[in-house]
């Protein structure tokens, strides 16, 4: 060939398949069909897929590996694998909770709230459902030179949470 000619072989940059958070939603719930398991988060960034998955009992490793060979096994017959890295894994301690059926797992820990208006709360998590959250504070009063606890049960609506997390004691 000649210098300054053009090749006879077009290299053209192929773009990568759209891929969605509820496409991926939908792949996993297919997967999760029939099991006590449930979705908390899908994230999808530039070249990652993110899935965080959970169950009442604590999801386990072989659980998330699953899911992760189900999924890259739906998305390698579309393509999209080639621009994408996917993770699924459980939220991790320290993650605040973000669907009901975390709130439900965790009835009985210690938990602390922090509200759109920035006011933090924190008790035992009593009952959690679509609407509000009970929360058993504990107050300390001196009361005669004593300290005297009471508690009282206290109604967040969920749309007034802005974060909720566990808190751990490992005393």
């Amino acid at each position: 060939m000649k210098k300054g000619t053009s090749s006879p072989f077009l290299f053209t940059k192929i773009k990568p398949m759209l891929v969605t958070e509820s496409m991926i939603q939908n792949i996993v719930s297919e997967k999760l069909v029939g099991t006590d398991c449930f979705m908390v988060e899908v994230k999808v960034h530039p070249g990652r897929i993110s899935v965080l998955l959970d169950k009442p009992s604590g999801i386990r490793i072989e659980e998330c590996a699953e899911v992760n060979r189900y999924l890259n096994h739906k998305l390698e017959e579309s393509g999209a694998l080639e621009h994408y890295n996917i993770e699924v894994s459980s939220p991790g301690m320290e993650a605040p909770l973000k669907v009901l059926q975390q709130y439900q797992r965790r009835i009985g820990k210690v938990v602390s709230v922090i509200t759109k208006d920035r006011i933090r709360k924190e008790g035992v998590l009593k009952n959690a459902d679509e609407s509000r959250i009970e929360l058993e504070e504990t107050f300390s009063e001196k009361n005669n030179g004593k300290k005297d606890k009471r508690t009282e049960l206290r109604t967040i609506l969920t749309n007034e949470i802005k974060e909720t997390k566990v808190l751990f004691s490992f005393k």
